[in-house]
């Protein structure tokens, strides 16, 4: 009844089967059947469905409700629990966006496994929608990524600015020359985030702050996907470096644009007014330190000050 339950919470915020899915981790089948069982288990339909859109229903909508108190009851029960064996046992259980994946998680991971070899961490992957709908429902503790514009359930912590670059192959005169400038795009084909990414944002306020209308040549969800093309002679990316060594594999440079900074904050995004377990708490602990020995990032910020 308990994983009904998140499941629902899941499908009831997002209202998306197919996307609820990939937020708990579980295939669109596996989420339906729950729901159908939770449906036929309280005798009263939750869920009205059509091939256009899914809504809840009255009895879904006050369920909704009481399960999100009720889950982040538990959670706080199980954080209580572990706090009182301090940090030797406990479980972490994170939300990354991509590039924060890539780019400091492994170094954070090496570090904390070696301080607190008792702690599980269990990590995924989300995007914003799907990090919203994963914090709030309880089945991870914590998110960290760009999604500034959370719920209103929910708290966006700033912790860094992560730096844009120009990304192109090493052989490109612009990388040759070692810097940028957002005039510069004008005149590249562009291999641009989707739009609506927080990526494609940090691109459209500059490219208009210069007055300029650029228009992609292709469009790509992932970082990876549009890494791969710019290094096969596609065109240039406008992007976080992620890691040196992918980019060095794939002959691309990370060329800094010298006329205006491009950035965007990289925040912890918590449940509002809910503390974490003290092994959470660690684990972002070791993350920031990690980020502030970092030369490469800028703007750190100790948001536990804001507690």
């Amino acid at each position: 009844m308990f994983g009904q339950l998140m499941t629902f919470v899941a499908v009831a915020e997002i209202l998306n089967f197919r996307r609820a899915a990939e937020a708990v981790g579980r295939s669109q089948p596996a989420v339906t059947a729950q729901i159908n069982q939770l449906e036929e288990f309280l005798g009263v339909k939750l869920f009205v469905r059509s091939t256009r859109q899914v809504r809840l229903t009255p009895a879904g909508m006050e369920l909704l409700e009481r399960s999100k108190k009720l889950l982040a009851e538990t959670s706080r029960l199980i954080n209580d629990i572990q706090s009182q064996e301090g940090l030797s046992i406990g479980q972490v259980v994170a939300s990354f966006s991509p590039t924060i994946a890539v780019s400091l998680i492994p170094r954070v991971l090496s570090a904390f496994e070696r301080d607190y070899p008792g702690i599980r961490v269990l990590l995924r992957e989300d995007l914003g929608a799907e990090m919203f709908a994963a914090v709030q429902s309880g089945s991870v503790d914590f998110g960290i990524g760009p999604y500034s514009r959370v719920p209103n359930s929910l708290d966006f912590r700033p912790i860094f600015q992560q730096e844009f670059f120009l990304i192109l192959h090493r052989s490109h005169e612009i990388a040759k020359r070692g810097h940028a400038c957002v005039r510069d795009l004008a005149d590249l084909n562009l291999l641009l985030s989707t739009f609506g990414s927080t990526a494609r944002e940090v691109l459209d306020q500059a490219t208009l702050a210069e007055g300029l209308a650029v228009q992609p040549k292709y469009e790509a969800l992932q970082y990876q996907t549009l890494f791969a093309l710019a290094s096969a002679g596609f065109g240039a990316t406008v992007m976080p470096k992620v890691n040196p060594d992918i980019l060095a594999a794939l002959s691309l440079d990370a060329v800094p644009f010298r006329d205006r900074k491009l950035e965007r904050p990289i925040g912890i995004i918590v449940r509002r007014e809910e503390k974490l377990a003290p092994a959470a708490e660690a684990f972002i602990h070791r993350l920031l330190t990690i980020a502030q020995e970092d030369h490469k990032l800028s703007g750190l910020t100790d948001w536990s000050k804001d507690e």
